[in-house]
């Protein structure tokens, strides 16, 4: 019974454990999918909105009214004053600071907006590193055990007496510089895996992540001069920039409104012991006359802001063109080269490998000549490995500074 109890027991902590450690395979899609308004990075990027949006309280908040109380007292005559104060803002140059404070409140979300694409496409460079990681380890993984197999060969062959102790030991030093190149390789998943856990809103063990490769073709470009419209109408800084140039110039015109008083309107009452104590009202309109400071340091603050917007976003716009282009030309030529280099010297590399073994096998060639064919096969799909993820990594770019995920 006790044996019963403990294997029982035993199986219970297993189990979870075991489940715990099960692959978590994620497409593209479902990475994104985890990139969600829970994530502690899109809650990061989205509160500076909240900061813009308390900027619009306070300029849209009235002036607090003042209470004055007084006491005068002369020839046994004293007088008691109460009083309230109210500045009145009518003069509008309230309600363009709150246009302006508006105006900035779409800015910062449109660059919330870019920030946020700019996550997803550092997720999606994260996710073609992953890619890229577990094909050159794969890759590794098969040379290993075609060399291991080989030197297990030789081995056997060298205890017969057929082949010489070089051979032999020549193949275990090539197993040995895999395995070095293996542990290189895993390190570059396990960094990847685990900046790309950073991205979810919930706790994810990041050896558990698994990239699962599901772009079959790539999609045809648009041309340049779609992707410029399409980016002047959609990238967040451009928006921002645009509404960063309103703000400045409605700044400027509440700046012109501190040329006109605002008018403050007092009410109160004033009672007297003179003549049996009477009791009357109070009420006086004053305001301050703007004889020295007439607006001109935030006027001219605002005029600054203005053309400091303006530049960059004509900087940005004439930039956008050539970025687009080099980036367009980039994709296709690396689709070209990936293209190129699979058909071609991975398909020679096979061949090679087995002509090789043959020759080998038939006493043509040497040891180092098969391990030689062995390496640039291996070399050839790793290779491979780099080649796609340079235009998965230049096709993101692509899409980002154009402002539209491509759909396949």
């Amino acid at each position: 019974m006790r044996t019963v109890v403990f294997c029982a027991t035993l199986l219970a902590a297993l189990v979870p454990s075991r489940a715990g450690s099960q692959p978590l395979s994620l497409t593209e899609s479902d990475a994104l999918a985890r990139l969600s308004p829970d994530s502690p990075r899109v809650r990061a990027i989205g509160s500076a909105v909240d900061l813009a949006r308390a900027d619009v309280l306070t300029a849209a908040r009235w002036p607090n009214p003042r209470v004055t109380f007084g006491r005068e007292s002369v020839a046994g005559v004293t007088e008691h004053m109460t009083m309230v104060a109210q500045p009145l803002p009518v003069t509008g140059r309230r309600g363009f600071e709150v246009q302006a404070a508006s105006a900035l409140v779409d800015a910062s979300s449109n660059r919330v907006d870019e920030a946020l694409r700019r996550a997803r496409a550092d997720l999606r460079l994260v996710f073609a590193q992953l890619v890229a990681a577990q094909s050159r380890e794969r890759e590794l993984a098969a040379a290993r055990g075609r060399l291991r197999d080989l030197a297990d060969v030789l081995a056997a062959r060298e205890a017969a007496g057929d082949v010489a102790g070089f051979d032999r030991l020549r193949s275990e030093r090539e197993v040995l510089d895999i395995d070095a190149d293996r542990a290189g390789a895993a390190t570059e998943r396990a960094r990847a895996q685990a900046v790309m856990a950073s991205f979810f809103a919930e706790p994810v063990d990041p050896s558990r992540i698994v990239a699962v490769d599901a772009i079959a073709s790539y999609p045809v470009l648009p041309s340049v001069d779609l992707l410029v419209e399409r980016s002047e109408s959609a990238r967040g800084e451009l928006l921002a920039l645009r509404n960063d140039v309103d703000a400045a110039r409605l700044s400027a015109r509440a700046a012109d409104r501190r040329r006109i008083p605002e008018p403050e309107i007092v009410a109160g009452t004033k009672s007297s012991t003179a003549g049996g104590g009477d009791l009357g009202g109070v009420i006086t309109l004053q305001a301050v006359m703007p004889l020295f400071d007439r607006g001109h340091p935030e006027r001219a603050l605002a005029e600054a802001r203005a053309r400091h917007a303006e530049t960059r976003l004509e900087a940005l716009r004439l930039a956008l063109r050539g970025e687009i282009a080099a980036l367009r030309s980039a994709v296709l030529e690396r689709r070209d080269t990936a293209a190129r280099y699979r058909s071609a010297a991975v398909t020679i590399a096979d061949q090679l490998e087995r002509i090789a073994q043959v020759s080998y096998d038939a006493g043509d060639r040497g040891i180092l000549e098969l391990l030689d064919a062995f390496r640039a096969g291996s070399a050839a799909r790793v290779r491979q490995a780099a080649l796609d993820l340079a235009v998965r990594q230049a096709h993101i770019e692509l899409e980002f500074i154009s402002g539209w995920e491509i759909p396949s």
